[in-house]
């Protein structure tokens, strides 16, 4: 079943009402593309894939985020969280943040004295960990994920706060985009400053906006070009994070707790 984290509203580049899906060996099939990793009219599979494709190949919803979610067990919880401890799950996120640099040095290749380029980043399984709180329980509680994101203590995940660090050191500006609502922002940014994680725009929710997180996400994307931006790199754990466009190059990172539609 489709588990509601409260929704939030959306104003003033304030972030996104969505909803998680706690499902355990949820996935996709990929079909092979250009990226070698098309996600379009995928299908449910055992293993939520970490793929790096550009954008353009993210250019509708994927089928799986209409699918009802099964309902998690403790065990696939726990399956989930020792995906992360896997050999494979450190190749795939490497991968990834391996993929994101060479877009990176690319842009920069080919667009000699380009300024104002940027990095879009998500943050919860993207840049910050939150397995002490799934650790802890065998079933997501939004007032107890609260309550942990109030103790800003969320340890950083290194392959992406390196690469972060990196691409600001090479002139791309980063945005975080996440979906905690704008009274968890306080806590967020300790967290961050605590991980040693420097940004350049942060964008929160606020209350009501029940809109998808695809559409959310989005607009934050068109809002951050209009500003004069271009987003060479957009990366998150979720599809939902690749989706709408407004970027050039999509890392999508595994995840195996979680489904944010």
């Amino acid at each position: 079943m489709r588990r509601n984290f409260t929704n939030r509203n959306f104003k003033n580049r304030n972030l996104v009402g969505i909803k998680y899906s706690l499902v355990g060996l949820l996935g996709l099939v990929l079909q092979t593309s250009a990226c070698g990793a098309a996600l379009l009219g995928a299908s449910i599979a055992v293993t939520p894939q970490a793929v790096a494709c550009p954008c353009e190949t993210y250019n509708k919803k994927p089928e799986e985020l209409d699918k009802k979610a099964e309902e998690i067990s403790g065990s696939v919880m726990r399956d989930g969280i020792s995906y992360t401890k896997s050999s494979q799950y450190k190749k795939d996120f490497a991968r990834c943040m391996a993929s994101a640099r060479k877009a990176c040095l690319d842009y920069l290749k080919e667009h000699p004295g380009a300024d104002n380029m940027a990095v879009v980043s998500d943050i919860d399984e993207t840049i910050l960990d939150n397995r002490d709180y799934y650790k802890t329980t065998d079933k997501f509680v939004w007032k107890d994920f609260v309550k942990w994101v109030r103790l800003a203590k969320a340890p950083p995940l290194k392959p992406s706060a390196d690469f972060l660090k990196w691409a600001r050191s090479k002139g791309f500006a980063v945005f975080l985009v996440t979906g905690r609502m704008e009274e968890l922002k306080a806590p967020t940014i300790k967290n961050l400053v605590r991980a040693n994680v420097a940004y350049d725009g942060i964008y929160f929710r606020n209350q009501g906006d029940r809109r998808s997180a695809i559409e959310i996400k989005t607009a934050v994307r068109k809002q951050i070009e209009d500003l004069g931006f271009t987003i060479v790199v957009n990366m998150g754990d979720q599809m939902s994070d690749m989706v709408g466009g407004h970027a050039i190059d999509c890392e999508k990172l595994p995840n195996k707790l979680y489904v944010i539609d």
